[in-house]
């Protein structure tokens, strides 16, 4: 996401006007923190000292303010929040929230009791599934970095849907996986007090993420990997917040295989976060840990 307009309206000294900024109203129609927007709205909105003016794209007036930071006066902090109100006839819908590092979220109601929520983009949210070229940083916990484990790095490979959903035996004479390529992440037994143990990454806009696949491996004694979270960065309220929680099945070995999960419901984040909680594999009474082939279908 360009996330700099959006910036530029903060940025701005309140003597100076910002103008014409188009940007898009993303919501949806249950309020719960859930970012699952389902309509959008293109809007122009100016900043003129603390006060946002605008109109939506029928039209309809929108009319509003940003407070200042660390205002005592006001009672602010560190964070910025903001309302505003669009106009559609005798009635208006209230949109109120807060920006962090850029993005502007929140909570909207309408005059009948409709509510849900929203966030301010400066292009439509993509339905497109994420590829490599969508990854700003990916980042494995310190555990992955140990003596007898490992973690790839970051390249083009990743997010590839390879390998089908097929087991690949190990014993087989036409074994052909090429785990140096595409997210491939191991821990050993040694290190199964670290649970969860987790990888990290970061899209440079919001994604729409419904269905994945993931792979483990069961090498000798058992699936390295049972139960696993997928979480989002929730950017209203600053924390991390599950949105599925999965098991992975007992898979014939020595081989590996990826499996396909689908969230409870479609999300949109700028970051995710998949969680190891135990695995299959409990030799001597210790996790060991593994997760390849991440990629994302439509």
């Amino acid at each position: 996401m360009k996330k700099t307009l959006l910036a530029t309206l903060l940025a701005l000294p309140m003597t100076v006007s910002a103008s014409d900024e188009t940007v898009y109203l993303h919501y949806d129609n249950t309020l719960d923190g859930v970012i699952d927007y389902q309509e959008n709205l293109q809007l122009k909105m100016d900043l003129s000292g603390n006060t946002i003016i605008g109109k939506t794209q029928s039209g309809e007036m929108v009319s509003g303010m940003v407070e200042n930071k660390n205002s005592h006066y006001i009672g602010s902090g560190e964070k910025e929040r903001f309302q505003f109100e669009i106009h559609n006839g005798e009635t208006r819908n209230w949109f109120v929230g807060n920006v962090s590092n850029e993005h502007w979220t929140g909570n909207w109601f309408g005059p009948n009791g409709e509510k849900g929520d929203f966030t301010l983009t400066t292009r439509v949210l993509t339905d497109d599934i994420p590829t490599y070229s969508d990854i700003a940083s990916f980042m494995p916990d310190e555990v992955f970095y140990k003596p007898n484990s490992h973690a790839n790095v970051l390249t083009d490979s990743f997010l590839q849907d390879v390998g089908g959903l097929e087991p690949h035996f190990t014993n087989s004479g036409d074994f052909n996986l090429n785990l140096s390529q595409g997210l491939y992440l191991q821990a050993e037994e040694e290190y199964y007090h670290e649970m969860p143990m987790s990888f990290t990454i970061d899209f440079k806009e919001p994604m729409r993420l419904k269905t994945f696949r993931l792979g483990s491996a069961n090498l000798t004694d058992g699936t390295r990997l049972k139960t696993f979270s997928f979480s989002i960065w929730n950017r209203m309220t600053m924390e991390w917040e599950e949105a599925g929680r999965f098991e992975f099945p007992q898979i014939y070995g020595p081989s590996y295989q990826r499996q396909e999960f689908t969230l409870p419901r479609t999300v949109y984040a700028d970051r995710i976060r998949i969680s190891a909680h135990s695995s299959h594999d409990t030799s001597n009474g210790k996790n060991k840990v593994l997760m390849w082939g991440l990629s994302f279908q439509r």
